[in-house]
């Protein structure tokens, strides 16, 4: 069982939640159960729980975050938005497409390419954050939250974990493509790559599930923390996240568009670790060699997120 994974649910800092509160991972992404995650919850478990369990987030389940806390975030997650698509297109740019089809007639996803499938998987990215920035749109006019239109987002004020996050996004694509040529010089010679040029892609694919991943998880806790206002009371933005967006950021439908990258990342590093053979302690070293490549991404993921909620 990975470093984190006692088997037992971690309780929550009771100062965010009440005393019996857990986080509850759903059991497709359970951090015991997959791979990616495991190695990667178990390097940075305080700071993925400060990342996830934050003051906005209880204010936003609440029903107290005003209009104007929600209006600043939002412009800021739209700026989020036009970054992730520009990284989705440099990333598409950089992978090494198949030169032959799978040999069956029918090929299921399985038996794609991991590669394609990535395709497949960024094209529905760009199609959901369109959708989302549409959404924004449109609820944020129907609740008066704020006026896209008449707004300059760059002078709007950007919270401080945006320039983080952008950085991430600036830096895929780049170094897949140079380690595609890599590969390709390395293949042509016969030679043997390193695990260093194994899985071109990973550092970029990791960018896009951990942004996803920790959104989720995130608004997820913040659905668990929702109840009624007393006395009647409404909604300081009048129901915006109660009835809009945190359904929509905890949803069954994300969880499983976010589940499909893990399981794919996930299936790659298998592939890896199972041509070393059944010899253990070498299956350990290949898989801690190619995460060990997104450690460092990872904590400064964590560190640009929690710098993405604005103090309330």
């Amino acid at each position: 069982m990975p470093s984190g994974c006692s088997g037992k649910r971690r309780r929550m800092p009771q100062r965010y939640t009440n005393p019996q509160a857990t986080l509850c991972f759903n059991p497709s992404l359970d951090p015991c159960r997959d791979v990616l995650f495991s190695y990667l919850f178990s390097h940075q478990i305080p700071r993925f729980f400060s990342t996830i369990i934050h003051p906005f987030l209880l204010a936003a389940a609440k029903g107290t975050l005003p209009k104007d806390v929600l209006s600043h975030w939002l412009v800021n997650d739209r700026l989020y938005i036009h970054a992730y698509i520009r990284a989705a297109g440099q990333l598409l740019a950089s992978l090494e497409l198949p030169k032959h089809l799978p040999g069956v007639e029918q090929p299921g996803e399985e038996d794609e390419a991991f590669e394609v499938r990535l395709v497949d998987w960024l094209i529905e990215a760009l199609g959901a954050v369109r959708r989302e920035e549409r959404m924004f749109l449109e609820v944020g006019g129907r609740y008066e939250l704020v006026d896209f239109v008449g707004v300059n987002s760059r002078e709007a004020g950007r919270v401080k974990g945006l320039g983080v996050i952008e950085g991430l996004f600036r830096d895929v694509g780049g170094k897949e493509k140079g380690r595609g040529l890599g590969a390709w010089l390395l293949g042509a010679g016969g030679g043997e790559l390193p695990m260093s040029e194994k899985i071109p892609w990973l550092e970029g694919a990791v960018t896009f599930w951990g942004t996803e991943r920790v959104y989720l998880e995130a608004w997820s806790w913040a659905r668990g923390q929702q109840e009624e206002r007393p006395n009647g009371k409404k909604d300081e933005d009048g129901g915006a996240l109660r009835k809009e967006f945190i359904p929509n950021w905890s949803s069954d439908e994300f969880r499983g568009f976010v589940g499909r990258l893990g399981v794919l990342i996930d299936q790659a590093v298998e592939r890896e670790i199972g041509m070393v053979g059944e010899d253990g302690q070498k299956q350990e070293e290949v898989k801690k060699e190619i995460l060990g490549r997104v450690e460092g991404k990872w904590r400064t993921l964590l560190e640009g997120e929690k710098g993405f909620w604005p103090d309330v």
